[in-house]
């Protein structure tokens, strides 16, 4: 009777009630009736369809773009069924459709997947997409948060909704939705209330579920619309939250004193998971730095509190290399700590790159820089040398070619008119007479005489001779002259006076003025090294003069280094090229330390980094002894936080005002203006006392110049006033190292010039003495003649060589015309023929035709 009546309630149920018959027929079996009633009407009355309007109106407080539904069918155990007529096989389905097409006239989007797999696949490309999305599971959540977490897709942009007809959340012992994975559970405690528990209700870093909203079928709906608290809202106040972070000595951006380290491990009981954990951390203190001082501004704007805990081996952190040499996707160092879930915050010219990227997530950046290498300061050369570098290096060839051939071209010109002149008198000139300067004409007077006239021959007279040794006098004026001594006038010629002229303007006004002001200058401000401020002069300088680059280990320049293409490539490859031992031997721990690397001299050495950090340390050991490079690429840096951070964009809210505050630049300002204090400080103090309060000095410094910077407007502009003034100060000191007096030691080249002439002379004494002394003038005149004669053998087999290949040149021009000429005649020819043969045939063929035409006419 009962099994009767229960089977009339569940027809009345319509399709719902179908479907628990064969659930009623599979468990009726060793129960009893009253029992059996109770069970069904608890354990199935959740789904019913009421949950439908509650989970469409739930969905719609949300506003999502779309909606993915994960449908995994379960038995009342929570494990998969191991039959086909399950409750879940029959009851899902149905009650998922009805509930896709309440979605759909609310106009919002969905899919629906079946398999897990496709589930997380389609959740994987969203989030590679920056798409945020709201996934609808109808399962337990026990087993699928694990494979969430372990797949890592628990991320800000994604939210899971779980919802399986729970009357009460899972307790915290059983379940833990663990940070970043934003978790929402519905529960159904009455036929029409549900309750929303969601994870990160609270900004303290539980993960507990909590009661932020319900929805009541019999009142008024969802209670309040958003359904969930905005993140905004929930990380704007962290409420003392203590978060771990990584640091290691860098500055300017953290000042790290390592000398109460302490290697016993430390419990961070304040981490706000609400566990104990019992992870060795090192705690160190931090007494300044740029970024110090920033987090320090973070905790007290959104209360939370810091712990600085050191990074593993005190680096950024690299991609971790497996045994095979190939590299994984972990990172050691601070970011992979991050990584691990192990800190919270990661700061200190954290530069973005595409493989920390994958493994981190990046704030709004905090530091524009750019990549940088430094050197030593441009050495001073060699003094010796100084009289050559009044003109470069290009200009000498030229300039000592105009003076090798100035002499002989002013030969020339004195000489030319003398070979052009006949050594005889022309025979035109045998009948003039001469009478003094009267020349008298004979044959003219002649014709118009009818006398005789007796002759009277004059001898011929002689034409002017060239002067002695005239081309060894004009090379010895010519070197006189360019060489600014005295000489006399060579020749009285007006052509060789224009020469002398143009000679002299020339090494006046062009070579000996300009040469002489430069090298007053180049001995007032003496000349250095050419800078090394560009990659390809780096390139240059480590090929040829054996210079020696260095880069911080596992940073971002050393991964622009290892990742780049074209010249960083070819870099590195010198880098490791260089390595005779070690392969790494040219990494270093900091920026810092290669910076007193460089600062000791003993090699050429430069160091790649960020420019910023480059120019705060080389201030530590004096600017003028170090050349900063030119901006090579652009490079951000930011903090770095875990992946799916839930408060990041509270974070960069905070960092975009404080940046359009220009807050951040005053910062960094207020470090390199305590820097300077602290050097001027310390040139002072006594050397043991300098490296030991240099931390705390500054600290002290940074402090009080944000502390005077935020309060007062007034005091910034004298300080600014005052700093200009010093700058100014410090660069006219500058200068005045940098221009000196002269001296005699500046003219040593002048002198070791002089030296070597001297010693060039007396060699080519001893050589004339020698050779007089041996009477070398006959050996030396047969070998003029013999050269001579090997000259004039030379030149007439050169002429007749020259002859021979013209004459064959010009046959060979002539046969091949002559070729050219036949074949055309030959072809015309051949043409005219052809031509003549087609007129005789068509004469032929039009006199056939004719007598046809007239046999036919007959006839």
């Amino acid at each position: 009777m009962i099994i009767s009546v229960l089977s009339c309630w569940l027809l009345l149920c319509g399709s719902a009630g179908s479907m628990l018959s064969n659930e009623l027929e599979r468990n009726i079996s060793g129960m009893s009736i009253g029992n059996t009633r109770n069970w069904i009407l608890e354990h199935y009355s959740r789904f019913l369809p009421a949950s439908i309007p509650a989970l469409s109106e739930i969905i719609n407080g949300l506003k999502p773009r779309q909606v993915a539904i994960l449908v995994q069918p379960r038995n009342r155990n929570g494990r998969p069924p191991n039959d086909d007529t399950s409750f879940a096989d029959d009851i899902v389905p149905q009650y998922v459709d009805s509930f896709i097409q309440r979605l759909h006239q609310l106009y919002y989007k969905s899919v629906i997947f079946y398999d897990v797999e496709l589930f997380f696949q389609y959740i994987e490309a969203n989030l590679q997409g920056a798409i945020e999305c709201v996934n609808l599971i109808f399962d337990e959540p026990y087993e699928l948060s694990a494979r969430i977490q372990e797949r890592r897709l628990a991320h800000r942009l994604s939210l899971y909704i779980f919802y399986w007809g729970a009357r009460t959340p899972p307790k915290a012992d059983t379940l833990r939705f663990e940070s970043p994975m934003r978790a929402v559970v519905i529960t159904r405690p009455r036929r029409n209330a549900f309750r929303i528990y969601y994870n990160q209700a609270v900004s303290t870093g539980e993960s507990n579920l909590r009661l932020v909203n319900w929805y009541d079928a019999d009142n008024l709906g969802l209670q309040r619309v958003p359904l969930l608290p905005s993140a905004a809202t929930i990380y704007s106040n962290f409420q003392g939250r203590v978060f771990r972070v990584p640091v290691f000595h860098s500055p300017p951006w953290f000042w790290v004193s390592y000398n109460n380290e302490s290697s016993e491990p430390t419990e961070l009981d304040e981490y706000t998971d609400g566990f104990a954990t019992e992870v060795p951390y090192i705690e160190l203190n931090v007494t300044g730095g740029r970024d110090h001082r920033l987090l320090t501004l973070l905790a007290k704007h959104m209360n939370f509190r810091f712990v600085y805990i050191e990074a593993p081996g005190r680096t950024q952190g690299s991609l971790r290399a497996d045994d095979g040499g190939d590299n994984n996707d972990s990172f050691t160092g601070g970011i992979g700590m991050l990584q691990s879930g192990m800190a919270d915050f990661f700061l200190g010219d954290v530069g973005l790159s595409w493989e920390r990227r994958k493994a981190t997530e990046f704030s709004f950046f905090t530091l524009a820089d750019s990549g940088a290498f430094a050197t030593h300061a441009p050495r001073r050369l060699n003094e010796a040398f100084a009289i050559m570098r009044p003109f470069k290096m290009d200009i000498w060839p030229y300039l000592i070619l105009t003076i090798v051939f100035s002499g002989p071209i002013f030969y020339g010109i004195i000489a030319i008119p003398y070979k052009w002149r006949r050594r005889e008198q022309p025979p035109a000139q045998m009948d003039v007479e001469r009478m003094g300067e009267l020349g008298v004409y004979l044959a003219y007077i002649k014709e118009i005489t009818p006398c005789t006239v007796a002759k009277k021959r004059q001898p011929p007279t002689e034409l002017p001779q060239m002067p002695q040794q005239l081309f060894e006098r004009c090379i010895w004026f010519i070197l006189r002259l360019f060489l600014k001594q005295s000489c006399n006038e060579l020749y009285h010629g007006y052509r060789a006076k224009f020469l002398t002229i143009v000679y002299w303007i020339a090494a006046t006004y062009v070579l000996a003025d300009v040469y002489s002001a430069q090298l007053t200058s180049q001995f007032a401000r003496p000349a250095h090294e050419a800078p090394i401020n560009t990659l390809q002069r780096l390139q240059v300088a480590m090929t040829r003069e054996g210079y020696k680059l260095y880069v911080e280990k596992e940073s971002s320049s050393l991964e622009m280094l290892e990742n780049g293409t074209e010249i960083f490539r070819q870099l590195y490859a010198l880098m490791k090229k260089q390595q005779q031992g070690d392969q790494t031997d040219f990494l270093i721990d900091s920026v810092e330390a290669g910076i007193k690397l460089i600062a000791d001299g003993r090699e050429n050495k430069a160091v790649l980094g960020g420019r910023e950090t480059l120019f705060f340390n080389i201030q530590q050991y004096g600017a003028k002894n170090f050349q900063l490079s030119q901006k090579l690429y652009t490079r951000y840096s930011a903090v770095a936080v875990q992946i799916g951070c839930p408060f990041l964009d509270s974070l960069n809210d905070v960092l975009i005002h404080l940046f359009e505050g220009g807050i951040l630049d005053k910062m960094t300002t207020a470090e390199y203006e305590a820097q300077s204090r602290m050097i001027s400080k310390e040139l002072n103090a006594p050397p043991s006392k300098r490296h030991s309060k240099q931390s705390k000095e500054l600290a002290a410094a940074v402090s009080a110049a944000a502390e005077d910077g935020a309060t007062n407007t007034n005091i910034n502009a004298k300080s600014n006033t005052n700093n200009e003034a010093k700058t100014e100060t410090a660069q006219r000191a500058q200068d005045s190292e940098m221009i000196r007096a002269l001296n005699l030691r500046m003219l040593q080249g002048a002198f070791i010039a002089l030296l070597v002439g001297f010693l060039s002379a007396a060699v080519m004494l001893m050589l004339e003495l020698f050779c007089c002394r041996l009477d070398m003038g006959p050996v030396l005149a047969r070998w003029r003649i013999y050269l001579q004669q090997r000259w004039r053998s030379c030149r007439r087999r050169l002429c007749r060589l020259t002859r021979h290949l013209a004459v064959r040149i010009f046959a060979f021009i002539f046969v091949h015309a002559r070729y050219v000429w036949l074949s055309k005649t030959k072809m015309q020819l051949i043409f005219g023929k052809l031509k003549k043969k087609k007129t005789f045939f068509n004469t032929s063929i039009g006199t056939t035709k004719h007598q046809i035409t007239l046999v036919t006419t007959e006839s």
